[in-house]
């Protein structure tokens, strides 16, 4: 007989949180039981303006975040709210052209699908045409939030394939991941 080890993925969560996010995945389970077959890929891209800063900035500051928690704003210890765990500036373009290629990639594969989640382990820092441009990631709920001088503008929807990407990248500066996406 096997013995079973009880997980419980969601145990930093305060109580009343943690109901919610069980709620959330039987009612998403049943969404996906729900559908007949694979839905085709969206096209969708990341916008114009995102792009290009991603592209032509000189560096990049990637950081990795603490999904959990959400803090103040006005903390310097956070990127949009969410606890920094730590980050580094990539100025190798050729990895910086790989990470935004598989990240464009994703967005257009993803068949329009997004999760009522939002638990970000990454954030991308980069100044572009005078404009602060950031990006708070969360592949697991395939959703970007894409910032220009702290105001949201809109945001895109990459899939989970760029993450372990994003980890290694994170990995070889010895930046800490948080304790699930390593």
């Amino acid at each position: 007989m096997v013995a079973l080890k009880k997980v419980d993925c969601f145990s930093g969560l305060p109580d009343e949180r943690r109901m919610e996010m069980r709620i959330g995945l039987v009612l998403l389970s049943l969404l996906l039981l729900s559908c007949q077959e694979a839905l085709p890929p969206s096209g969708d891209k990341i916008p114009a303006e995102a792009e290009a800063a991603l592209r032509q900035a000189p560096t990049w500051e990637l950081f990795s975040l603490n999904p959990y928690v959400e803090n103040d704003e006005s903390d310097p210890q956070t990127f949009h709210g969410w606890k920094v765990l730590g980050s580094t500036d990539i100025q190798d373009d050729k990895v910086r052209q790989s990470l935004l290629s598989s990240l464009a990639e994703s967005v257009a594969a993803n068949p329009g699908q997004t999760a009522a989640c939002f638990m970000p382990r990454h954030g991308i820092r980069v100044n572009y045409n005078g404009a602060q441009h950031d990006f708070v990631i969360c592949f697991q709920c395939y959703r970007t939030h894409w910032y220009r001088d702290d105001k949201i503008l809109t945001g895109f929807n990459p899939t989970e394939t760029p993450g372990p990407a994003f980890n290694a990248v994170l990995k070889a500066a010895e930046v800490p991941l948080p304790e699930q996406s390593k």
